[in-house]
């Protein structure tokens, strides 16, 4: 079902009603960009991860809200609604905020390709404030009544009618006249006319009409004369008006006090942009974001976490959502039977993915029917609350970082990470000196951080100690190069981050320089990640690096690449 702003207000009361009733929703959105910050990397840890999503990820808009209330029956068989809203902050008059988005090419273009509607999102959609500024826009109308009724009190001198502006002055005097004569109207909207004509219109009435029972507003720039409005009548109608802006977030309102389980796939950007618009600001504390996450939400369940976890992952081939919901499609699992009214659902063969409605329904069965599975595989009563998602509730799936998750209710995870490497170096290298330094430890995953530094990562377990060994420090031989151990770099982080920051230094970022204490320049290409061997030719190097020839590189950096690079056991 379609909401937009012509079917909000008829719609708002079924919606709430079902939120209530509902045993748990599923939620899907959809925005004008992802990204236009830095790049997630795979050794990023949560803070950092939520850093780059407050710096490069929040100030695009969210325009399509699906919401799909799934309301058990009995056994496995479920009731469904789902509903799309159409979201645009359009401005109720020129005292609201006149928001200011970010819009990326590329996510406009695979929204059009995917069928979306920008004409009905522009002209239809539903538009929103939240808390913060639905205060500061009563305090501005407020401010503006007493502005007016003090000026009704007080004297104002006349000013004289210019002859070019007097047939529009007398015309529009001609209809409130008309009006107040005519027992069938009760209004009449004067229209095409400035500033200027509207104030000289003000003061016909005042010296004309002074004893009218009229009412007149400015509303979009259109003066609007009414007869036998009560001052109270006024006051409902500018509430209403208000609750019109406010709009979308009483909706989210009923989801956060209903406390009900939240489901979503890949949800922290989801999350993220619900609290960031319809909420309030986010904080750029971590730890404060898991906070208020919890409070607003507090049962939230991610099924591309849910698809990963241990007991499941074996089952699924890949994660993303057209592909999970055909591997639940099948045995071992079984769909969950699912009604709907006409227009409040989807069917299964819908096939409508990147409409924000049907995936937030689809993500809803890629939840029930895993449960369902390990409910049978447990011999378990079936349960949305399940004890069985004990370990799943509340934590979320981080793209890029599969040995990590967010942990909205409790401690973030502690990886592992003792065969990964931070190794700074001079800005003339590539992948192969990268390579070719860690060549007696075997292949490598390498993550660029920066033009000088990047994640090194062994994929032979057994090699850690020796590459401790031999690497971790500064050798004299190469004096542009420092490598430490992922616990050590992130313990000088963390350091760091408590005192005063040092050159190079970001407190939201993974950057710290060790190359002489100036900040690395970011590489102008996306930070890549690339598992490769110790060896690489002239041609694959050239592939990496356009900008310059191998010969100029050891020039430049007077570094060999032969596979003889100074280690040994004697490296200082």
């Amino acid at each position: 079902m379609e909401v937009t702003k012509q079917n909000f207000k008829e719609l708002r009361p079924e919606i709430e009603e079902a939120i209530k009733s509902c045993s748990f929703m599923a939620i899907d959105g959809e925005f004008t960009g992802l990204n236009n910050g830095d790049s997630v990397l795979p050794f990023d840890e949560p803070a950092e991860y939520y850093g780059k999503l407050m710096s490069g990820s929040l100030d695009f808009l969210f325009v399509q809200f699906g919401l799909s209330l799934f309301t058990h029956i009995s056994g496995t068989k479920y009731d469904n609604k789902t509903y799309i809203f159409y979201l645009f902050p359009e401005p109720m008059n020129r005292d609201a905020p006149d928001c200011r988005f970010l819009c990326q090419s590329s996510s406009l273009s695979f929204l059009a390709k995917h069928g979306f509607d920008f004409n009905k999102l522009f002209r239809d959609g539903i538009p929103y404030l939240k808390q913060s500024d639905e205060a500061a826009l009563r305090e501005v109308l407020e401010e503006r009544k007493k502005q007016k009724e003090a000026a009704i009190a007080s004297p104002i001198s006349h000013i004289d009618v210019p002859a070019n502006q007097k047939p529009l002055v007398d015309e529009a005097m001609k209809q409130i006249k008309d009006l107040l004569e005519d027992d069938a109207k009760t209004e009449v909207k004067i229209e095409k006319c400035s500033g200027f004509v509207r104030k000289l219109i003000y003061q016909s009435v005042r010296e004309e009409l002074p004893k009218s029972e009229l009412t007149l507003e400015t509303v979009k720039g259109v003066l609007v004369a009414r007869k036998n409005v009560s001052s109270e009548q006024l006051e409902d109608e500018k509430e209403e008006e208000i609750q019109s802006a406010v709009g979308f977030v009483n909706i989210v309102r009923s989801i956060v006090n209903s406390g009900k389980l939240i489901v979503g796939h890949n949800m922290i950007l989801d999350l993220c942009h619900l609290i960031r618009h319809f909420i309030d600001r986010l904080p750029r504390d971590y730890r404060e974001f898991k906070e208020m996450a919890h409070s607003l939400f507090p049962k939230v369940l991610d099924t591309k976490f849910l698809c990963t976890s241990n007991s499941l992952k074996e089952l699924f081939s890949s994660t993303c959502l057209e592909s999970v919901m055909d591997t639940v499609s099948k045995p071992p699992f079984v769909l969950p039977e699912i009604v709907y009214d006409d227009g409040r659902g989807f069917s299964l063969r819908s096939d409508k993915y990147h409409n924000s409605g049907y995936d937030a329904f689809v993500t809803g069965i890629c939840f029930l029917s895993p449960l369902m599975y390990l409910e049978t595989k447990e011999k378990a009563d079936h349960d949305v609350n399940s004890p069985l998602l004990s370990k799943i509730i509340n934590r979320l799936f981080l793209m890029r970082t599969p040995d990590l998750h967010l942990h909205l209710g409790g401690k973030d995870p502690q990886p592992k990470r003792n065969h990964v490497f931070h190794v700074s170096f001079p800005k003339t290298w590539t992948a192969t000196h990268i390579c070719e330094l860690f060549s007696p430890f075997g292949s490598v995953q390498i993550s660029w951080c920066s033009d000088t530094t990047a994640w090194v990562a062994l994929h032979d377990h057994r090699a850690v100690e020796k590459a401790k060994k031999l690497l971790s420090g500064k050798s004299s031989k190469l004096p542009n190069v420092v490598v430490m151990t992922y616990g050590k770099y992130r313990a000088l982080q963390s350091a760091n981050q408590t005192s005063q920051p040092a050159a190079g230094q970001k407190r939201n970022g993974a950057q710290i320089a060790n190359n002489g204490g100036s900040a690395p320049k970011v590489k102008k290409v996306a930070p890549s990640t690339r598992e490769v061997t110790p060896k690489m030719n002239n041609k694959t190097l050239k592939a990496n690096n356009s900008k310059t020839d191998l010969v100029q590189l050891e020039t430049l950096a007077n570094i060999p690449t032969s596979t003889s690079f100074p280690i040994s056991e004697e490296w200082d």
